[in-house]
């Protein structure tokens, strides 16, 4: 059975409050959203990425992906995949960033489509494997219940760890 970790971490911890600043303002650069939006976009983002980092997609956690699964990397959403795009602007940091969760690895952002994506199964697994790591999820960020690739001309992304 899958169990939640009991202690929630925060997202915010995991970047400088500087860069943390200069990510929502980049955000509010290109896109029209509110100060709070944007900071709850990163900060479902950070957490995104360090679940992406101990996420194993060859060996999950038990029954953390459920039957009817076929795909089991884990998806931002439509309103999460931008804080994604808008961090990579500021490369030197998203490398150390990545660095510092993985021991050195990188996070790619890789395009794919798959059914799972699709019909938001991607979504569905990877709320389920964020709260599982201990990471808060917010609805508002996820309730859409799509993944960021809707059709077969993708142009946002899934994010993998790769060596």
């Amino acid at each position: 059975m899958i169990t939640e970790d009991t202690q929630t971490r925060t997202p915010r911890n995991l970047v400088s409050t500087d860069l943390f600043s200069k990510i929502v303002a980049r955000i509010q650069e290109h896109m029209p959203v509110a100060t709070t939006y944007a900071e709850t976009m990163v900060e479902q983002m950070l957490a995104y990425m360090a679940t992406v980092a101990a996420y194993d997609p060859e060996n999950p956690p038990a029954d953390l992906v459920q039957d009817g699964h076929e795909f089991i990397y884990l998806t931002p959403s439509a309103a999460v995949d931008p804080a994604i795009h808008y961090f990579l602007d500021f490369t030197a940091e998203y490398r150390a960033f990545c660095a510092d969760l993985t021991d050195g690895a990188f996070l790619d952002h890789v395009p794919v489509t798959h059914d799972d994506i699709r019909t938001g199964k991607s979504v569905t697994l990877t709320t389920t494997a964020m709260a599982f790591y201990g990471w808060p999820v917010d609805p508002s960020m996820w309730e859409q219940g799509t993944s960021c690739c809707q059709t077969d001309n993708c142009y946002l992304k899934v994010t993998r760890l790769t060596a």
